[in-house]
C-alpha cells in the first residue's frame, strides 16, 4: 500500500514540477520512436509483398506549443520529429507484413502529426491528430489520445503509437495500400 501511495505522490510531484518549470520557460517535449511498438495485430489486414514510399509533410523543424501557462509556452514539441516517430512506427509494422518502405514507389503516403495538446495533472494527457495523404489524393485523419502517469514525452509517444495502430486498421489506408 505504501508503494502505491508513494508512487502516486511521486507522480503528482512530477506533474507539479513540470507545471512549475513551464512557468520558468518552455520545456521541449522530445519524441523517442523506440519507446513503444505498435501491437502486431494492428497490421493484420495489410498485404505484402509490395513497396510504399513514406514521407514527412514537414520539410523542416516545426515547433508548436503543446501546453501553455498564462499565455506563455509551457511545453514545446517539434511536429516534424513527431511525424518522423510515426513514420518509424508505421514502417516497422509494414515491414513485418512484407510492405517495404522505399524512397520512390508507385504508392506513396505522406504523414503529418498536428494539433498536439498536453495537459499536466495526476496523469499527463496528450491528444493529437495524424493525417495520411495518399498518392491518389485521398486522405485519412486519425485523432487519438493517451495518458502517462510519469512523463509528457511518454504521453505524446503513446498517442502517436495509438494513432499509427488505428491508421493500420483504417479503411481508406487499407484500400489504398492493398489495391
Amino acid at each position: 500500500m505504501v508503494n502505491r501511495w508513494s508512487r502516486g505522490v511521486g507522480t503528482a510531484l512530477a506533474g507539479l514540477l513540470l507545471a512549475a518549470l513551464a512557468g520558468c520557460g518552455p520545456v521541449i517535449i522530445a519524441s523517442r520512436p523506440e519507446t513503444f511498438s505498435v501491437p502486431p495485430e494492428a497490421a493484420a489486414q495489410l498485404r505484402g509483398p509490395q513497396n510504399v514510399a513514406l514521407s514527412n509533410a514537414y520539410k523542416a523543424k516545426t515547433e508548436a506549443t503543446i501546453y501553455s501557462v498564462r499565455d506563455q509556452p509551457g511545453w514545446i514539441g517539434d511536429l516534424q520529429q513527431y511525424t518522423d516517430t510515426a513514420m518509424v512506427m508505421l514502417g516497422k509494422e509494414m515491414g513485418r507484413k512484407a510492405v517495404t518502405v522505399v524512397p520512390q514507389a508507385a504508392k506513396s503516403v505522406t504523414l503529418r502529426v498536428y494539433d498536439v495538446q498536453g495537459t499536466p495533472g495526476w496523469t499527463i494527457r496528450a491528444t493529437l491528430a495524424l493525417e495520411a495523404q495518399y498518392g491518389d489524393g485521398t486522405r485519412s485523419t486519425i485523432r487519438t489520445e493517451n495518458s502517462s502517469p510519469s512523463d509528457a514525452w511518454r504521453a505524446v509517444d503513446g498517442a502517436i503509437m495509438f494513432a499509427v495502430s488505428r491508421l493500420l486498421r483504417d479503411e481508406q489506408f487499407l484500400a489504398y495500400v492493398n489495391k
